[in-house]
């Protein structure tokens, strides 16, 4: 008799298991707590800046192993309600130019680009424009170093355009002023 005891207390268990599980979406609706968000995030709509000039690039350090200089355009720098956008340019050693107009996510560390610049100063399409992690351990971090110094403050905003060129042009990391230096 000791054995159908036992196996009668994990039917038991098993059915009052599934009952809450089965209550679980309708006590989550009735306290305004849902896992589907019924909002839609509408798209911030891509509005590609005018080519980059050399006179309005702001430089920034990315790292000590870095051969590559880095800017961004100061026109090109715009804030929204959850992203930044900017254009980045890149410069090899021997002068070629990489250029890319993207977005970064602080939120969510988060970074994409939206557009390659070519030869002919225009804009290409980028045909691979979703969210990707901004990795902070690379040696080509250009992104990360946007992120850590001068976008963003943990995960919010760090501030207006303005405010954010400042701190690029004068080389104040958000870093330091977190450390009062």
């Amino acid at each position: 008799m000791k054995g159908k005891t036992g196996i009668f207390r994990i039917a038991t268990g098993v059915c009052l298991l599934l009952s809450f599980c089965l209550c679980l979406p309708a006590s989550a609706q009735l306290f305004g707590k849902d896992d589907e968000d019924d909002t839609v995030k509408k798209e911030w709509e891509v509005e590609l800046p005018p080519f980059p000039e050399e006179a309005n690039l702001l430089f920034f350090y990315v790292s000590p192993i870095q051969t590559q200089k880095f800017a961004i355009d100061e026109t090109s720098l715009v804030v929204g309600e959850s992203e930044i956008r900017y254009t980045l340019v890149a410069i090899s050693p021997s002068g070629v130019k990489n250029i890319t107009y993207e977005g970064m996510q602080c939120n969510g560390g988060k970074y994409r680009r939206y557009a390659f610049g070519r030869f002919d100063n225009t804009w290409s399409l980028s045909r691979r424009d979703e969210w990707r992690d901004i990795h902070f351990l690379d040696a080509n971090r250009p992104q990360a170093s946007l992120a850590l110094n001068f976008f963003c403050q943990g995960k919010s905003i760090a501030g207006a355009p303005k405010d954010m060129l400042f701190k690029i042009r004068h080389n104040r990391s958000l870093q330091e002023d977190k450390w009062g230096r």
